[in-house]
């Protein structure tokens, strides 16, 4: 009786078989990855012009001698985000409510942040 050796065909289609399923899902998930990295970039490019538009609030009012007139309503769109701003008079300075808009895969989202600026 002669033994042989080597794989067979079905142990051949067997392992392609599971080869082709585990690299369909390292596929998938760097895929997913690579979504993920994306909206976090879009994201923080939202918050980074949100933190620019917060600065140039801050000197408008330092340069106007911390007198709460000189900050007014307005909007902005850079290149990541459309940024609007909007002043209430509150005691002792201004709440100020700041909505950035920044696009997504799907829909653009919308983030509202509340800042005390205080002035007189």
């Amino acid at each position: 009786m002669a033994t042989r050796s080597g794989f067979s065909t079905v142990d051949g289609m067997l392992a392609i078989t599971l080869l082709s399923l585990a690299a369909l899902g390292a596929g998938g998930a760097m895929a997913r990855t690579a979504r993920v990295l994306g909206q976090a970039n879009r994201d923080a490019g939202a918050a980074r012009a949100t933190e620019q538009i917060l600065e140039r609030l801050r000197g408008t009012l330092r340069i106007a001698g911390n007198r709460c007139g000189a900050i007014g309503p307005g909007s902005i769109v850079t290149g990541a985000a459309a940024v609007s701003w909007s002043p209430l008079p509150a005691i002792a300075g201004l709440d100020l409510r700041v909505i950035t808009t920044h696009s997504d895969v799907q829909r653009p989202r919308s983030d509202t942040l509340w800042l005390f600026l205080a002035c007189r």
